[in-house]
């Protein structure tokens, strides 16, 4: 029996045409389950964010309908401000959406003004900025952070609301490359506490393998949405998007074509599983924040809380970004790793550990006391 899931977000025959008559959008028709993880691509000016903007009630649409847990938007004052608590936009430039001076003043405007009691505030901003990386900047002006750091802060903004709904429009443009794994391991974090997260990229390697659902928007166009596996699937809507292949997806095929391999992987590590026959996996320990004894082979960190325990004890990590895949290749090359997670996250692994489990090796996975 098909289980069908809660929609969030939807949109019906949505129209949207700028001042000029850019038809912006065109009968976009797109459901955003509960509790998903959505990535939208397609090439610039494909309107992305233009839809984002719909969905928090910045722009109201020509036409057409925009539901938010299947009831329509109200463009009033009261409608708008209910619906920004729950759904928070991140936009691709941080300077359009942060107007304080000070790091800390911007990431407590949101909680401020819902009237909530100052201790709660300042937990929220406390924990929003430890989640970007950015509590050791709280005190300084924002004139004086890089592009990259800026855009930490509007993420911590955002997150600062702890929001049902979190879009954020392109959001690892600008950022060095650990960074870029951090805001997927924060939209982890955000996603195991209930929230639906939706992001534009063009980084079609992420979309494969951290979605549950894309969208292919194209000159205001929806030209598919499914499953990553269906959608890159689809090369003529590859095509009319000029997007390529995933390399994961694409070794993928060609396994299966070559018959040496029925079972798809997300990742690089699972899609080459069978080429590791024979090689006896280590063992993966799992250690929790506060955890300080021994450690096995390579260290790594997934999650805030255990990012706050490694940094303030100076716990040696090798592996700091995307630590999980890290360690699971580790273990898959016969060696033992360790990783410190957050509990919350346990889920995350869970779903990579059942797909290396699918292609018949077991990792075995051992909990730190």
């Amino acid at each position: 029996m098909k289980i069908e899931m809660m929609t969030i977000l939807e949109t019906k025959n949505l129209n949207y045409a700028y001042e000029g008559g850019k038809n912006a959008l065109k009968n976009v028709s797109v459901k955003i389950p509960t509790g998903c993880r959505v990535a939208f691509i397609g090439p610039n000016g494909a309107g992305k964010s233009t839809l984002f903007m719909h969905f928090n009630g910045i722009l109201k649409q020509t036409d057409g309908e925009v539901d938010y847990n299947s009831k329509k938007i109200e463009h009033s004052k009261k409608g708008l401000l209910e619906l920004r608590k729950d759904v928070t936009l991140v936009t691709q430039n941080p300077d359009d959406q942060i107007f304080n001076v000070i790091v800390e003043d911007d990431v407590a405007f949101g909680p401020f003004n819902l009237d909530l009691p100052i201790e709660e505030v300042r937990k929220r901003v406390d924990d929003a900025l430890k989640m970007v990386g950015m509590e050791g900047e709280r005190k300084r002006p924002i004139h004086h952070l890089s592009f990259g750091q800026r855009k930490r802060v509007a993420v911590a903004s955002a997150l600062a609301m702890y929001p049902k709904v979190l879009i954020m429009d392109e959001p690892t443009a600008g950022l060095d490359p650990e960074m870029v794994y951090r805001l997927y391991e924060i939209a982890d974090e955000v996603n195991m506490n209930g929230s639906t997260v939706i992001i534009s990229t063009h980084d079609i390697e992420t979309a494969y393998s951290w979605a549950d659902l894309v969208v292919v928007l194209v000159d205001g166009e929806v030209l598919a949405q499914g499953t990553p596996f269906e959608v890159f699937s689809m090369k003529d809507v590859l095509d009319r998007a000029g997007l390529s292949v995933p390399m994961v997806h694409a070794l993928n095929e060609f396994m299966s074509m070559n018959g040496r391999s029925n079972i798809y992987g997300r990742t690089m590590s699972t899609v080459l599983l069978n080429m590791r026959r024979g090689v006896i996996p280590g063992t993966l320990y799992l250690m929790r924040p506060g955890y300080e004894g021994k450690v096995y082979g390579r260290v790594g960190v997934y999650g805030s809380a255990s990012r706050t325990f490694v940094e303030k004890n100076d716990v040696e990590i090798q592996f700091g970004f995307n630590a999980i895949e890290r360690c699971i290749n580790d273990v898959l090359d016969g060696n033992d790793a360790s990783i410190y997670l957050d509990e919350i996250l346990d889920h995350v692994l869970d779903r990579k550990l059942l797909d290396v489990a699918a292609h018949g090796i077991t990792i075995a996975a051992e909990e730190l006391h």
